[in-house]
């Protein structure tokens, strides 16, 4: 008989399975590639060297762009919408009026993340697991590309550009390899799961999948423009109700929803209640994206509550970073001048907010800021 402390133990096993397994594939690989490395120094000019190493940072960045690319055409394929690329200090954002560089500020982000959106919520566990093996599978696919290249190139003879290509193609190979395993194993921490164990999550059926699903449908439903007053309500609580049972880091994002769409009613106390557990489980959120409680917690305070003392109070502990809407940011700087008699600066953060709504990834969560900020404008005699 199993009881709950021998179910705890035994997922603790796992993990300690998982880590170790996760280790060893790091020191060998860590081990080769100072073998490698120490090979190709002994055959190697110092000026070759010099170029080796000012190469090393191009290719980890290019392997990083091929994999979250296998995601982008992945995704492609089961007719996802690419809305997201990043790749180290460089993002790529898909707005209304097409697409926008930014450079990513946030180092959490530096390993790379592509967001794409399915256009329907038909075969979504089907499509959300092709989608997240993409990734690893052309890493695998340009890591032995690279390897049978620098093979091919050896063939045709020794020489200071031929040697060159061959450490570079080699370094390349080293990497999409390195990707390949660290994404394709099984493996979560900090809030995030590996590309691997978020197919197999998808495909296992059972309460996992299901979950899984009804947090995907939740997601795809607001950011395909649906309100969080209109998202159902039904899935919600079930996702909610799975998320306890399984002990699920990411049930923390229904609480979000939770609260937007209690806040979307008027249910004002009801929002703040979803907000307080929102913002007591932070720390399951990953560091890239957490200042967004925050920042709903300060616009709450300043719109609903016309708290201006705990607004200011959550809107210091925010921080904006290149993942938060420029629209949320201005919305709640705008509540914030509005409440504290700063009309005209008020003002201008409305004009910012209004003119960056389209922008938004969570097209549900604008259509309702959108209407709170009309009522703003009012407020502050702006003509609309």
């Amino acid at each position: 008989m199993v009881n709950g402390t021998g179910c705890t133990i035994s997922k603790e096993m796992k993990k300690l399975i998982t880590k170790g397994m996760l280790a060893i594939v790091c020191g060998v690989a860590g081990f080769m590639a100072a073998r490698f490395g120490i090979a190709s120094a002994k055959a190697a000019s110092a000026g070759h060297l010099i170029a080796v190493l000012v190469g090393l940072v191009p290719a980890m960045v290019v392997a990083i762009a091929v994999h979250e690319a296998g995601h982008a055409l992945a995704g492609r394929l089961v007719n996802f919408k690419l809305r997201m690329y990043v790749v180290g200090p460089f993002m790529w954002d898909k707005e209304e009026t097409g697409w926008r560089f930014k450079w990513n500020t946030n180092v959490n982000l530096f390993g790379g993340m592509v967001i794409s959106l399915p256009d329907t919520t038909e075969n979504l566990a089907r499509r959300f697991s092709v989608y997240a093996l993409g990734g690893p599978a052309v890493s695998l696919f340009f890591a032995l590309f690279a390897f049978g290249a620098k093979v091919a190139l050896g063939a045709w003879g020794v020489d200071h550009a031929t040697t060159f290509g061959s450490s570079i193609l080699g370094i390349f190979g080293f990497f999409s390899l390195l990707i390949f395993i660290m994404t394709a194993i099984p493996f979560h921490t900090g809030g995030f799961y590996t590309d691997g164990a978020r197919a197999i999550r998808f495909l296992s059926g059972g309460d996992t999948a299901r979950f899984e699903l009804l947090l995907m449908k939740i997601f795809s439903s607001s950011s395909g423009g649906v309100r969080p007053r209109q998202l159902n309500l039904d899935e919600l609580e079930e996702a909610q109700a799975l998320a306890a049972k399984l002990n699920a880091p990411m049930g923390v994002y229904l609480l979000g929803y939770r609260h937007q769409l209690a806040f979307d009613l008027g249910e004002y106390d009801e929002a703040e209640k979803y907000l307080i557990d929102y913002m007591a489980q932070v720390e399951n959120i990953p560091p890239g994206i957490r200042n967004a409680v925050w920042l709903d917690a300060a616009y709450f305070y300043a719109v609903a509550r016309n708290d201006l003392q705990r607004a200011q109070l959550y809107w210091q502990r925010f921080s904006p970073t290149a993942l938060l809407p420029k629209a949320q940011i201005s919305a709640t700087a705008a509540a914030i001048d509005l409440l504290a008699g700063n009309f005209p600066t008020a003002a201008e953060h409305i004009k910012t907010a209004l003119k960056e709504l389209p922008n938004m990834i969570d097209r549900g969560v604008a259509r309702a800021l959108k209407e709170r900020l009309l009522r703003m404008q009012k407020q502050v005699a702006l003509p609309i």
